[in-house]
């Protein structure tokens, strides 16, 4: 019987040890948070009474991104399957954006139009430009130049 009575009181202080030392862990937390984030009470809307104005969120990059009011730019709609649609269809049938339109299923003639011109400013383009670009020899770069005025030489 003592061996009981024992044993609850054991079990008893220590769930009374732990309460108190969960107890004490959460006042510090509490405490610490109360010096780093100093509570701000707002009336009604969000209105704050001792400065007089409403709170305005400071802008951040992850906020833009974020954003629910944020459009998405014209690259952004576009998959990477559909960018690389549209560079072998744009090799086959160049500034054709209807053909183009054939092989890009899901956009747009419109939408193909208006990435056309966005992409056409980027670095990719520039590298794509490069690979695609046909290769010219001297003799056919002089029948291309027809501007530029032949000079023969006087004897």
């Amino acid at each position: 019987m003592l061996c009981v009575v024992v044993q609850a009181l054991l079990l008893y202080s220590c769930s009374t040890l732990c309460f108190l030392a969960h107890r004490a862990a959460e006042d510090y937390i509490s405490l610490v948070g109360d010096i780093m984030y100093p509570g701000t009470y707002f009336g009604a809307f969000g209105y704050n009474s001792d400065k007089g104005n409403y709170p305005v969120e400071r802008p951040n990059t992850l906020g833009l991104l974020t954003s629910p009011l944020r459009r998405p730019t014209v690259i952004e709609k576009w998959s990477p399957y559909e960018v690389a649609s549209f560079e072998a269809a744009l090799t086959l049938y160049g500034k054709v954006f209807h053909s183009v339109q054939k092989v890009v299923k899901t956009k747009s003639t419109k939408e193909i139009v208006e990435f056309y011109y966005v992409w056409k400013k980027t670095s990719h383009y520039k590298r794509w430009k490069q690979q695609h670009e046909p290769e010219i020899d001297a003799d056919e770069m002089e029948e291309l130049d027809w501007r530029r005025p032949t000079t023969k030489k006087s004897k």
